[in-house]
């Protein structure tokens, strides 16, 4: 493993941190069990602050820490490429403090840029200058945190305030959102997700993101309404194998 190992920081939710090891497998070009790249996962929720609480100011306490001391574990482990299972920890106020800590300690994890990696994907596969309808939490919708795609050459559109509470719902609500689903999707969650999605279209979006990695699972068809649907997740999957082993990677098949 001259290469190192791939490390997941999940537990945000743990679906999502499920999910996205699943999508590296799935992406990977491979004959044999051995031919799949090495990969940790460490869904350690307990030591991670719902990131949306943090960004909105109802708890105080960092969710960067936790995410910290568990790719100080990863490093220790032997992961070189790490990434984050959730869009929300990008925000900067936590994102920044990850990355200054890790410059802190000299490590020497290449910890990847979920929405970075979204920007460079659109704008090779698709075209500069697309309007990108954006769906995900509060906590990403507050801190405009696709607005990053600007330097991609992108637009961003995004839902109303009130239809935004209705999305974060879709995710967060204890009976209907998908957090609390454990693997069963709630009607109301999938009517709330496509409600959102024909809005952003009626504004103007010629594809939309993915932004939450747990709306995939809600949602994985890759068109919506004829327009290309983004999944972060899968995104940043495909990010972790080509900075690992771009020759093991799969050609994109929209």
């Amino acid at each position: 493993m001259r290469q190192g190992i791939i490390g997941i920081v999940g537990g945000m939710g743990p679906e999502a941190g499920l999910s996205l090891s699943g999508k590296i497998t799935g992406s990977t070009i491979a004959a044999s069990d051995q031919d799949h790249l090495p990969q940790i996962l460490y869904s350690l929720p307990e030591m991670i602050p719902d990131r949306t609480e943090y960004i909105t100011g109802n708890i105080k306490t960092n969710p960067a820490g936790g995410i910290l001391q568990i790719l100080k574990g990863m490093e220790q482990s032997g992961v070189t490429i790490a990434a984050l299972a959730c869009n929300s920890a990008h925000a900067p106020e936590i994102f920044d403090v990850v990355v200054s800590g890790l410059r802190q300690r000299k490590s020497k994890i290449r910890l990847l840029h979920m929405v970075d990696e979204v920007g460079d994907f659109i704008s090779r596969h698709y075209s500069v200058g697309a309007r990108v309808g954006v769906l995900g939490t509060t906590g990403t919708y507050r801190t405009r945190l696709y607005d990053r795609l600007q330097k991609y050459g992108l637009t961003t559109v995004n839902i109303s305030g009130q239809e935004q509470h209705q999305m974060h719902q879709a995710i967060y609500h204890p009976h209907f959102g998908v957090k609390s689903s454990a693997g069963i999707i709630p009607e109301r969650a999938v009517s709330i997700m496509e409600n959102a999605a024909n809005s952003l279209i009626k504004s103007g979006a010629e594809l939309i993101v993915m932004g939450c990695t747990e709306l995939a699972l809600i949602y994985s068809d890759r068109q919506f309404q004829g327009l290309p649907v983004i999944d972060s997740s899968e995104v940043l999957a495909r990010a972790l194998i080509n900075a690992h082993s771009p020759g093991k990677l799969k050609p994109w098949i929209e």
